[in-house]
């Protein structure tokens, strides 16, 4: 009776929830793709996952859409590929590009149809609170209603017994609050124990396991026993690393325990055989509750195996590169009574694949906001081996600098059996036929020219379509700390901005109206930088010039423009030098207004660069740029543009930066802007007049005659020659003291302020959406409905014309009463007409306007005598005119 009953039990929960299978994923970490003995590795041991691989199906050729962590993860929860996203290398622990909550991920989706969605371990999507990241974005916010194990700083110490503490660091780098396993207990133990223990508490509701392990990853760290067993097994190999912190902090030199062996690692066999044991528990426990012909189980690593205390053989590489060991991983797949057993695989599938491949499963329609990049392969899992038609994969993989195990900046695109990894340093491309070289030994790009031309197109083509951006290198500077970044996703934008009503976030790019003032700018409150890298993305729209403004003691001093056809750079007049303006080094380039591009900025010392790619290059050097600089703005004329990415990182001079420098300047001569004569002279004036002022004396002694004979003439006829900016700072000045004095300008001046309040507090009871957008976005939107009312018909909005007509007599009020705080620049420049007549004729005024004029003419003659770009530049503008 007792066996009816548990049997009938059993029965019962597995078809409770027959059209929802249980998910169970487990993600080893660094794992390579030999390291199992289903796929033929002798030295570890792992019985459960073999007995996974011949109860289900094991893969030969499943990718990760990345060779490093953070890519494939963002991948896994989206369906998207990590180019898309812009989470395109791992995330530094301060990193302020966290996995944006606008995606709807895979947990997300699975949770609102019924599951119960669980996460343990390595999370890896956000930069912590710990490191002081901007912002901290967790599990909890993609869907996962648990979470256990998560990393609550940098990850990779070798800290895998409890009490989970690197060395002398202040707090446990996990969220785990207390041990269950012992005094010694290890990770991969517990982590597989709250795996168990999760499955038991879903049984009764489909679910989702993702047991996301930071085992294999190094710092290796194993159980003693294990790692004495596999010693035993077999002798470590050479030691790829001299210093080991572990081995140190146990009495012993060098790397004597292994822990950094380069094959046969102890320690990597021993954490595996932990992770096996885990598989073991799992597919046990999912048995005993009835639920495992209705589970899938899902067996994969994040990328190939680190090649330091590994080999990929026969693959190459490994972790961090783009050849097959970097990104050919292990994937096993079981699902009893829906998928054969005892198949193996050679289906390229990726891991963007399976976001739509389980929501397939679960019959759950994918999200209509949510970009697949992605597709379902649940047919490939029923019928493995049929024949599918040719796949095409592709890899985009920017760096600044190789990567540390090896890595370099590239892309790569796989076609059928053939694949091309383009290296965006050397610009070289190597292709391969995987079929008959899954080794990549023998580059055949020469053999195939117009193959590797036919693929490099369809990866260039590929990236746009995606919008992946690939970063210029730095050439002069070695980037160290981030000090402000911005990618502006969902509730991440940085309080620091200045948000006028010109500008807002949309889509997760910060976005210039096409709406509102000319020339408008928004500014980064509490900077301070020197020596430093600025990135941003850009997409220039109908907008005909985007700024990058920097500067420093009040005044702006170095300016990057970028127009449709060029870009170039400006230093600007600052008195504290005295400095005046410079048009520097200039670049043609053809922007498409419609595609994004990635600008890198450099200051190092009184140099500045900017370059989109190692080819298109503009080249500054000035005193003015070696400024501590406190300024930091984007200003765009009246047409829309979009940025995004914005990042500003302390650096220092590259070792190489003395050699490089000649070759950097040299490029950035190679692409001069075509100008008219015109424009060539109106520049050249400009530049003759600073370098002259710079390097001259006696042209010294000239501006400063000019500069003096000025101020006589403020000085004695202000009414005439006092520039606006004074007459206008004079009003400002003279608005504050009767702010604080006169009671009566105070009372209208408030009149005005009360009424215009309403006018805001009618706009937004039309549109009760306005407190639930971001304040990113309140002001750009509340100027747009302003707008939309004012082109309204009267008679749609009374009461709003009302308040218009009530604040338009108020202000009215003001200016009647204090006309002389309301000077337009018209009548600034007819009073100065007026005073310029009625002075005419007196001998002061003409003495004083003949001397300053003399004094002038004499600096033009000495700027076109002793300047001889500039002479030339004027002799034939007389001639063009003669003609």
């Amino acid at each position: 009776m007792t066996l009816l009953v548990a049997f009938a039990g059993s029965a019962n929960l597995s078809d409770c929830h027959a059209d929802k299978p249980n998910i169970i994923f487990v993600l080893a970490d660094d794992l390579g793709w030999s390291e199992l003995g289903c796929y033929g590795n002798g030295f570890n041991e792992t019985p459960h996952l073999d007995q996974l691989a011949n109860d289900g199906i094991r893969f030969t050729q499943a990718y990760a859409a990345a060779p490093v962590c953070s890519p494939y993860r963002a991948a896994l929860l989206t369906g998207q590929h990590p180019a898309r996203i812009g989470i395109i290398d791992y995330l530094r622990p301060n990193s302020a590009n966290a996995l944006s909550t606008s995606h709807t991920s895979l947990p997300e989706v699975l949770a609102q149809n019924g599951y119960s969605t669980g996460m343990i371990g390595k999370w890896h999507l956000t930069g912590y609170e710990h490191h002081l990241a901007a912002h901290e974005v967790k599990p909890g916010d993609h869907g996962f209603q648990w979470d256990f194990a998560r990393e609550v700083k940098g990850v990779g110490n070798g800290a895998n017994f409890w009490p989970y503490v690197f060395r002398q660091q202040p707090i446990r780098w996990l969220d785990i609050p207390d041990k269950v396993l012992g005094d010694n207990e290890f990770l991969v133990d517990r982590m597989n124990n709250e795996a168990v223990k999760f499955v038991r508490r879903n049984r009764d509701q489909p679910f989702l396991l993702y047991l996301s392990h930071y085992a294999v990853h190094s710092i290796l760290n194993g159980k003693p026993d294990l790692v004495q067993k596999y010693r035993d097994k077999h002798p470590p190999g050479k030691s790829s690393r001299e210093r080991c912190y572990l081995c140190q902090d146990n009495g012993h030199s060098g790397d004597s325990l292994n822990h950094w062996a380069s094959d046969h690692n102890p320690h990597l066999a021993a954490m595996l055989e932990s992770i096996d044991d885990g598989i073991g528990m799992l597919r046990k426990e999912v048995k005993e509750l009835g639920i495992e012909n209705n589970t899938i189980f899902i067996f994969s690593s994040d990328n190939g195996g680190e090649t330091k205390v590994t080999s990929n053989q026969p693959l190459r590489g490994g972790k961090s590169q783009l050849y097959e060991g970097g990104i050919r991983v292990p994937l096993l797949v079981s699902w009893p009574d829906q998928l054969p057993k005892q198949r193996v695989s050679s289906f390229p599938t990726i891991n963007t694949d399976f976001y739509p491949t389980l929501l397939e499963a679960a019959n759950v329609a994918s999200p209509a906001t949510q970009v697949i990049d992605g597709q379902s392969t649940l047919t490939e899992w029923r019928e493995p081996d049929a024949n599918y038609p040719d796949r095409t994969l592709h890899w985009h993989y920017p760096l600044d600098q190789p990567h540390f195990l090896g890595g370099q900046s590239a892309g790569a695109i796989r076609r059928g059996n053939w694949k091309l990894i383009e290296f965006f340093g050397s610009r070289k491309s190597e292709l391969y036929s995987l079929d008959a070289d899954v080794s990549e030994t023998t580059n055949r790009a020469a053999e195939h020219p117009e193959l590797a031309r036919q693929l490099e197109q369809e990866l260039a083509t590929w990236r746009i379509n995606v919008g992946a951006r690939t970063p210029s290198p730095p050439l002069l500077i070695q980037p160290r700390q981030l000090s402000f970044a911005d990618h502006f996703s969902e509730g991440q934008v940085s309080p620091r901005w200045f948000f006028n009503k010109d500008w807002s976030v949309e889509n997760e790019t910060l976005t210039r109206s096409d709406t509102g003032t000319g020339n408008t700018r928004i500014f980064l409150k509490e900077t301070e930088f020197q020596d430093a890298m600025i990135r941003f993305d850009f997409r220039l729209g109908d907008a005909q010039d985007l700024r990058l403004v920097t500067g420093s003691g009040g005044h702006y001093n170095s300016i990057i423009h970028i127009r449709p056809d060029h870009f170039f750079l400006q230093t600007a007049k600052d008195p504290d030098g005295p400095y005046f303006s410079y048009r520097h080094g200039e670049c043609t380039f053809p922007f498409d207004p419609n595609r994004w591009y990635s600008m890198t900025v450099e200051f190092l010392a009184d140099e500045l660069v900017a370059h989109l790619d190692p080819d298109h290059i503009a080249y500054a050097q000035h005193p003015i740029i070696d400024k501590q600089r406190m300024y930091f703005a984007f200003q765009v004329d009246d047409g829309a543009a979009q940025i995004d990415n914005v990042q500003i990182l302390t650096g220092t001079k590259r070792p190489d930066a003395k050699t490089e420098k000649p070759s950097v300047i040299a490029q950035a001569a190679k692409h001069p802007v075509t100008k008219t004569l015109q424009e060539e002279h109106v520049i050249e004036k400009i530049n003759a007049h600073e370098r002259l002022y710079q390097n001259d004396p006696e042209y010294r002694r000239l501006v400063a005659q000019v500069d003096r004979l000025d101020q006589e003439k403020i000085e004695r006829f202000p009414s005439v020659f006092r520039s606006h900016k004074q007459i206008h700072q004079s009003v400002s000045d003279l608005k504050k003291k009767l702010h604080a004095e006169d009671a009566k300008y105070k009372e209208l001046l408030f009149a005005t302020y009360r009424v215009a309040r309403e006018i805001e507090g009618y706009i937004i009871a039309q549109h009760p959406e306005h407190a639930s957008l971001p304040p990113n976005q309140q002001k750009e939107r509340l100027e747009k409905w302003r707008d939309a009312l004012n082109q309204s018909p009267t008679e749609q909005a009374p009461e709003y014309f009302g308040l218009l007509e009530n604040q338009q007599a108020k202000q009215q009020d003001l200016e009647t009463t204090y006309p002389q705080l309301f000077l337009s620049d018209e009548n600034i420049n007819q009073s100065r007409k007026t005073e310029r007549e009625r002075l005419k004729n007196d001998p002061l005024f003409r003495a004083c306007v003949g001397q300053r004029a003399a004094a002038w003419q004499a600096q033009q003659n000495y700027l076109l005598t002793y300047d001889k770009q500039l002479s030339e530049l004027e002799r034939r503008m007389t001639d063009s005119q003669g003609r």
